[in-house]
């Protein structure tokens, strides 16, 4: 009875699994208080204070906490008041500007990579039907590539804004409106026909 020892093997795999996931680590509020003062250049972990810790899925857990950061204001020439600069420890200072840009530049990489992951699903569907998705909305589009050509639905981009599709049975606009959430606001990125025609490219 070879099947037997199978058996008994897939019971012990799924006990250990059991186990591992039952006795992993736990995250303390200790732990907690030194990633974060690390993951935000931070020069003390007492300016993190943990509220609550609450474990997740798969090794994952939410983290509540307060910060105590310092920010800098300045006026521009009409006395109006603008935060410049947030403090990342004693007499270290560093630019909301270019923080505020290097979020704008990732979220404009992650969108153009998401955008991406449609084109490639759309341009699968077109080689084994031969024309592109008939439809004026993202959720139709989505609803026609996925689960085949795409195993993860997508819907919005990285400013939780619902992509812009258009498309005929020989080509298509594939939009994100960018940070605005508006159009014609110089900031879109677009693809047609498998192309980048406005935005970043990677």
């Amino acid at each position: 009875m070879k099947f037997m020892p199978r058996v008994v093997l897939m019971i012990a795999l799924a006990l250990a699994l059991v186990w591992a996931v039952a006795f992993a680590r736990e995250l303390g509020a200790r732990e907690a208080r030194e990633k974060i003062t690390a993951a935000l250049g931070l020069d003390k972990p007492d300016r993190v204070r943990i509220k609550t810790i609450s474990a997740g899925m798969g090794g994952e857990a939410i983290v509540e906490a307060q910060l105590e950061i310092a920010f800098r204001f300045t006026t521009d020439k009409e006395g109006n008041w603008k935060a410049a600069d947030v403090s990342a420890g004693d007499r270290r200072w560093e630019s909301l500007e270019l923080i505020q840009t290097a979020v704008r530049k990732e979220k404009t990489l992650r969108t153009t990579a998401e955008m991406r992951t449609l084109v490639t699903a759309l341009e699968a569907f077109r080689r084994e039907r031969g024309f592109y998705v008939e439809a004026d909305t993202n959720s139709a589009l989505a609803d026609n590539l996925a689960p085949k050509y795409m195993s993860t639905i997508i819907r919005l981009d990285a400013w939780s804004h619902e992509f812009e599709y258009k498309g005929n049975r020989t080509s298509y606009r594939l939009a994100s409106l960018g940070p605005d959430g508006k159009p014609n606001t110089g900031d879109e990125i677009v693809f047609e026909n498998g192309q980048i025609v406005k935005g970043a490219s990677e």
